[in-house]
């Protein structure tokens, strides 16, 4: 009996240790957003199943990772804006159909290096209080942290589903992932290393961004890429760094438009947005690439 009882505890033991590469677990942690506290993010989805998140880059674009969309048509895809609850229709929804998608031609979907893409909508977003777009820029290193929302799943097993509730939390920019990740699957020059006990993104949550406050207003620095699991006490998940993507942005979905105006949100939301940048990125490095890869 005792003989069983040491295996059991061995194999328990080998299972929880066991490396998960690439977060095949969900994540933990956060607290609930408010509506209109992130605007610019939306859900993607297949077949009316959230699969990724995403950031509003201009009324007709939406930037997300490669992974997300990699093997898909973008019939299969739709963008849904101003949602909080996936179960429930909020005031400021909208579902529009995806025309079209490319993929940076230098990513790899084994390592998830330039895991980058543009979506391009069928239709226009409508911006207001509680759907805009957001602006990108280098990550600053001098301010410790970044916040994170998505919709990854509360759950800890394999078949969980996404949150129902949009959920945030801060990540410390971090400095630790050529410990936990190889040369090939960390690059500092292309991509953030962040994270924080008892909390990581994980599954359902790629392609949906971290930001940080320049300013007062928040600008995305990376979107969520990849990591080796989820929970506490993990390695910190790799994010794409934007910055670098500068011209990738420009040739293929233009300048970012001036930032539009819009009416107040409620008084429980903050009442105006701050001044945006005057310039889309500073400090940006430009990124080597080849002709994009579109899919229609």
């Amino acid at each position: 009996m005792e003989t069983v009882l040491l295996l059991l505890s061995c194999l328990s033991i080998g299972v929880i240790g066991l490396p998960n590469k690439f977060g095949s677990e969900r994540v933990l942690g956060g607290v609930q957003a408010f509506a209109g506290e992130f605007p610019y993010v939306v859900s993607i989805s297949v077949d009316e199943q959230h699969i990724c998140g995403g950031f509003i880059y201009s009324a007709d674009w939406v930037v997300t990772a490669a992974s997300c969309v990699y093997g898909k048509y973008p019939s299969q895809l739709k963008v849904t804006a101003g949602e909080l609850s996936l179960n429930n229709i909020d005031p400021s929804e909208e579902t529009v159909s995806v025309f079209s998608f490319i993929i940076h031609d230098g990513y790899n979907s084994a390592l998830k290096t330039n895991d980058i893409a543009l979506i391009e909508l069928a239709t226009s977003i409508t911006f207001g209080p509680y759907v805009t777009l957001a602006r990108y820029d280098e990550v600053d290193e001098s301010i410790s942290y970044g916040t994170f929302m998505g919709w990854g799943s509360t759950q800890t097993q394999p078949d969980g589903l996404p949150s129902m509730k949009l959920r945030k939390a801060n990540l410390t920019i971090s400095t630790d992932c050529p410990i936990y990740y190889t040369i090939d699957e960390f690059n500092k020059n292309y991509m953030i290393c962040a994270g924080a006990e008892g909390f990581s993104p994980c599954a359902y949550d790629e392609g949906s961004p971290l930001v940080q406050k320049f300013s007062n207003e928040d600008v995305v620095v990376g979107i969520m890429s990849k990591n080796q699991g989820c929970g506490t006490n993990v390695p910190p998940s790799i994010f794409t760094r934007l910055s670098v993507f500068y011209s990738w942005f420009q040739a293929n979905a233009g300048l970012q438009p001036p930032f539009p105006t819009t009416t107040s949100p409620p008084t429980t939301q903050p009442t105006t947005r701050p001044t945006a940048p005057t310039a889309p990125c500073y400090n940006c490095v430009t990124a080597s690439y080849l002709l994009p890869t579109s899919f229609q």
